[in-house]
């Protein structure tokens, strides 16, 4: 029985088995179900209490953070839009950039004061940053790029705006209408694509500005932008530089023939060429904290440096061709060139070896010399010059002299002043003058006579030598007391060493710039030439022959060997004809070359035959010509046959570049030389006042420059 009823009622654990497994599906139907019906009702029932309140009765602090985000986003992108649309009210035509690859900057703060804008404030309250923050505007060949940076104190971004003269801007320029927008650099291009708003842990999240897709393309055309080596925009002129011409004339973070080269090899500023391409210790071509830094920004010897970094025509302390040159061969003037290169032979305030030097170590003459060093040649308790000097040598009144020296008016058989003075020049009675002075006496008189400084005779001038040619010559008149010493100066050209001169000329070569794969028929092989397709026989391979050197002169597969030429242009390589740089002839130059000389070349021609053809998949066929009578003009007909097997080749492609020929020789440097040749004298005696006694009208001294002083005495 028991065995009966259990059959009948089957086995419990099967029946649960069931049972969950069907409520488990009707669980995640209904979780899946549910979010639909109740996600608009949430979403405006956020959206009405963020309206309300701003979000405040969020049950945490952070409950709205994304809504946040997209609001702090929305600020940084309104601050950018403004520089952006106050940028291009400001670039009229007469003040946009003339030539191609001209460009003009604007920080934040320029435009503030130029008052198109206002200070810019960021989520947090703060000031943008005026000086990192800039516009700048490019002119390309047809339109131009507008940059526009912005920097606040959390984030820095940028964007790039195409801007021109278009059949739908109102006036002036304005920005272009596409799809695609250059954003993030000059190297992305951008398309933005539009995000709805979402459901977030059962917060709704409004929609955000759109997300930029970003590709980079390097050395590639879209539309009328080019894009550069490193996915900068950038003019065709220098996108065919970058991308298609050979990049042998490039330098980069070096300086070089005066130049400042940054990272991308484009001449820039010193300030610009710093921040590109000098890290924190690094220093590149400088002398700086008393080390030198070589191109590479290693530290080496004061002659490696000059060695890496200065440029042929470089001098140093040395006068040449009227500038000063100091000792890292930087022009400077006369002062700084004296302080670099002359330090050791300086004198300050000094009289040595028979010159007189000044306070900054000049030699010049006496009078100079004193005047300079504050030095005043001392008299005493006399009247000298016009001046009066006390006991001390120092320049008083003629009261103080009298007082400092004890010198009383002296007066001879005179009545002066209410006072009698006798015939010693004493005060004395009426009766004692009249007794003195109106008896018979016989009078001398005092005569004074200023004799000049007296010199010795000149030397005889000194034989030449050599000299700094910053050195001067010095003259003065012979009378004058402080002329003691002179010097006359002879500069001529002399050879002062050789120097590497380099002679180039440009000339259209073609080079294998790449290739590619493709089906072609098995018995031609094919080439591209400059964009045109050109079919051969596959025992006439096309090939190179660079590797081809001016001792080779042989014939190389189907290259034939003409010879060797003399061209004074170099010649243009052609598709079927080579030329290769042999050398150059100088023998039509005297000892400085002034025209270029001639140039070798070795011919080689193509042997084989040059097909055009429209496809790698066709085979060339017989090639015709037809004239007309009427206007002689010829047409050459090419016929084609379709392929009829096929295999995959590597198809080369040829591109026409500009190459440099260069040829050096070895020239004489001549500069100036310079000679000192000087002379000197002495003074035998300087410049003094004689006195004398004498009869009253004494002929032989007046007549001999003698005169009165006014004093007189009893004989």
């Amino acid at each position: 029985m028991y065995t009966e009823e259990y059959e009948r009622r089957g086995f419990p654990l099967t029946n649960f088995i069931i049972k969950l497994v069907l409520i488990i599906i009707f669980v995640l139907l209904l979780l899946w179900l549910l979010p639909k019906f109740l996600a608009p009702a949430i979403a405006n029932n956020i959206n009405k209490t963020n309206n309300s309140n701003n979000g405040t009765n969020c049950a945490t602090a952070t409950c709205n953070t994304k809504g946040i985000d997209a609001l702090t986003s929305q600020i940084f992108q309104d601050n950018i839009d403004k520089m952006k649309e106050a940028a291009i009210k400001y670039y009229t035509n007469e003040r946009l950039p003339k030539n191609v690859g001209d460009s003009d900057t604007m920080t934040l703060s320029d435009m503030i004061g130029k008052k198109i804008i206002i200070a810019l404030i960021d989520k947090n309250n703060k000031a943008c940053d005026v000086e990192k923050s800039y516009v700048k505007i490019t002119k390309l060949d047809e339109e131009y790029i507008l940059k526009v940076n912005l920097k606040d104190s959390e984030k820095e971004d940028y964007i790039l705006v195409h801007l021109g003269c278009y059949n739908y801007c109102e006036s002036g320029i304005c920005q272009k209408q596409e799809t695609e927008i250059p954003i993030k650099g000059s190297k992305q291009t951008t398309t933005y694509v539009p995000i709805k708003g979402s459901i977030d842990n059962g917060k709704y999240i409004p929609p955000s500005k759109p997300t930029p897709v970003i590709t980079t393309p390097k050395c590639a055309v879209r539309g009328n932008t080019y894009y550069g080596l490193y996915g900068d925009i950038v003019s065709k002129t220098i996108y065919e530089k970058q991308c298609t011409k050979p990049s042998e004339d490039k330098h980069y973070c070096v300086y070089f023939n005066n130049k400042y080269f940054d990272a991308y090899g484009n001449v820039v500023s010193e300030d610009a060429y710093r921040k590109s391409c000098i890290s924190e210790d690094k220093h590149y071509c400088v002398y700086y904290n008393n080390k030198y830094y070589d191109v590479n920004g290693n530290i080496v010897s004061e002659d490696a440096y000059r060695k890496s970094c200065m440029p042929e025509d470089k001098h140093y302390c040395v006068y040449y061709n009227n500038k000063f040159y100091d000792k890292y061969g930087n022009i400077v003037s006369e002062k700084a060139y004296r302080k670099s290169c002359m330090p050791e032979d300086k004198h300050y305030c000094v009289y040595y070896n028979n010159k007189y030097y000044d306070a900054t170590g000049n030699i010049v003459s006496e009078e100079n010399y004193k005047k300079s060093c504050g030095i005043e040649e001392k008299h005493y308790c006399v009247k000298y010059d016009n001046k009066y000097y006390d006991k001390n040598g120092n320049v008083v009144s003629e009261e103080e002299y009298k007082k400092s020296c004890d010198i009383e008016d002296k007066h001879y058989c005179t009545y002066y002043n209410g006072k009698y003075y006798g015939s010693k020049g004493k005060v004395v009675t009426e009766t004692e003058y009249k007794k003195q002075c109106e008896s018979d006496k016989e009078y001398i008189y005092e005569y004074e006579k200023s004799v000049s400084t007296k010199f010795s005779e000149w030397s005889p001038w000194t034989n030449w030598n050599k000299t700094s040619c910053a050195t001067r010559e010095v003259n003065c008149y012979d009378n004058d007391p402080t002329c003691l010493y002179k010097l006359q100066m002879l500069t001529r050209k002399e050879k002062i060493g050789t120097y590497e001169k380099v002679y180039a000329k440009t000339r259209e070569m073609q080079i294998q710039a790449g290739s590619y794969e493709e089906k072609s028929c098995s018995k031609y092989n094919y080439l591209v030439i400059n964009n045109t397709i050109y079919a051969t026989t596959t025992t006439t391979t096309y090939t190179q022959i660079n590797t081809i050197t001016s001792t080779t002169r042989q014939t190389v597969g189907e290259w034939i060997y003409k010879g060797r030429s003399k061209y004074v242009n170099p010649p243009n390589s052609t598709a079927n004809t080579k030329y290769i740089f042999a050398g150059a002839n100088f023998s039509n130059c005297e000892e400085t070359c002034q025209t270029f000389p001639d140039y070798y070349y070795d011919v080689y021609q193509y042997g084989g035959d040059l097909k055009p053809v429209t496809s790698t998949k066709v085979t060339p066929g017989p090639i015709t010509s037809e004239k007309t009578t009427e206007d002689t003009v010829t047409t050459t007909t090419t016929t084609e046959a379709s392929c009829g097997e096929y295999v995959t080749k590597t198809i080369p492609i040829y591109r026409t570049v500009i190459v440099t020929e260069k040829a050096k020789r070895t020239e004489p440097l001549y500069g100036d030389i310079c000679y000192q040749s000087t002379k000197t004298r002495d003074i035998i005696s300087s410049a003094h006042t004689e006195t004398k006694w004498s009869s009253y009208n004494d002929k032989s001294l007046l007549n001999n420059g003698w005169k009165y002083t006014g004093n007189k005495k009893v004989k």
